[in-house]
C-alpha cells in the first residue's frame, strides 16, 4: 500500500494543529495509509528540507510562517493563486516538480462567510505585509464588492511594495485617523506577549477583529480588541481549518467536510 505522506513545515511549529485537521480530514475517506506531521525547518536549511521530503516519497506540504514567501522562490511551476499573491501555504509533487498553490485567501474568505461576516461594501484595514497578507488581500480584491482595503505595517517601504505588486485603486496605505469594519490581523503579535502598539482610533464601536493567529484561549490580538470594547473579535482556526481542505482537496482529489470541526478542535 502506497503511504500517502503530508507535513507541515515551520518555525514555530509545534503549536500546529494542522495534522489534527488533516487526520480528522483522512479519516472521512478511511486513508489508512495516510501520514500528516510537523517538520521545523530554517531559512537557510528550508530548501534542503523541502527537498528531502520530496525525495523520501512525500506527496504534499503545507507551509506556515515565516516561510511562506520563500518557499514560493523554490516552486517549479506556480498555480494561479499563488501567482496572484507572491506566495505560498500548499505545495505537491508531481512528476518530479514542485507545484506552488495558496489556500490561505480563500479559506479565509470561506471562514469569513461561514461566520456571517459581510466583506461587501466595507472598509477592511490588513495588519502585517508579509505572506499571509498577500494571500487574503489578492483574495479580498477580487471577491468583496465596493470595498477598500487598507495596509498597515511597520515598515512603510513593505506596504508599499505590496500596494506596488497588486497595483490597484482599491488597496491604499491605512491613512490615519481611519476606522473600520474589519481589521484584519496578518503580523506575528500574538505569538509574544509585547505591548501591542496600534492606533486605537482604527477602531469603531461595530468593528470586526479577526486574528489569522489561533489559541485555546484568546490571543494576545483577541485581548487587545475585547480591552478596546470590541464585542466581535475571532482567531484563525476557522481560516486554518478551510485552507486545510482547500489543501486537502488539491493533494487527494476528495472534498471533506469542515461542519462542527472547529468546536471539536477547541476542546482537544
Amino acid at each position: 500500500m502506497v503511504k500517502l505522506n503530508f507535513a507541515v513545515i515551520g518555525n514555530p511549529v509545534n503549536h500546529s494543529m494542522s495534522p489534527d485537521i488533516h487526520n480528522y480530514f483522512a479519516s472521512q475517506f478511511e486513508l489508512k495509509n495516510f501520514s500528516y506531521r510537523k517538520i521545523l525547518s530554517t531559512k537557510n536549511n528550508l530548501k534542503k528540507t523541502i527537498n528531502s521530503f520530496f525525495i523520501d516519497n512525500g506527496l504534499g506540504l503545507n507551509i506556515t510562517i515565516p516561510f511562506k514567501t520563500d518557499a514560493y522562490e523554490l516552486c517549479d511551476t506556480l498555480d494561479e493563486t499563488a501567482k496572484q499573491c507572491g506566495s505560498v501555504n500548499t505545495l505537491k509533487y508531481e512528476s518530479n516538480k514542485i507545484i506552488g498553490y495558496n489556500t490561505d485567501g480563500l479559506g479565509l474568505v470561506d471562514d469569513l462567510k461561514r461566520k456571517n461576516i459581510n466583506i461587501n461594501n466595507s472598509n477592511i484595514l490588513i495588519l502585517g505585509a508579509g505572506g499571509s497578507a498577500m494571500s487574503i488581500t489578492s483574495v479580498l480584491i477580487k471577491q468583496s464588492n465596493n470595498s477598500k482595503i487598507s495596509i498597515l505595517n511597520r515598515t512603510k517601504s513593505n506596504a508599499d511594495k505590496m500596494i506596488a505588486f497588486f497595483n490597484t485603486n482599491n488597496l491604499k496605505l491605512h491613512n490615519p485617523g481611519d476606522s473600520y469594519d474589519l481589521i484584519i490581523n496578518t503580523t506575528p503579535i500574538s505569538m509574544s506577549n509585547h505591548k501591542i502598539i496600534i492606533p486605537n482610533n482604527i477602531l469603531k464601536k461595530s468593528s470586526i477583529c479577526y486574528d489569522l493567529f489561533y489559541s485555546i484561549k484568546k490571543t494576545h490580538f483577541q485581548k487587545w480588541a475585547c480591552d478596546h470594547n470590541i464585542e466581535t473579535c475571532y482567531d484563525g482556526l476557522g481560516m486554518l481549518i478551510e485552507q486545510a481542505r482547500r489543501s486537502f482537496i488539491i493533494w487527494n482529489k476528495v472534498t471533506p467536510n469542515t461542519e462542527n470541526l472547529e468546536s471539536k478542535l477547541r476542546i482537544i
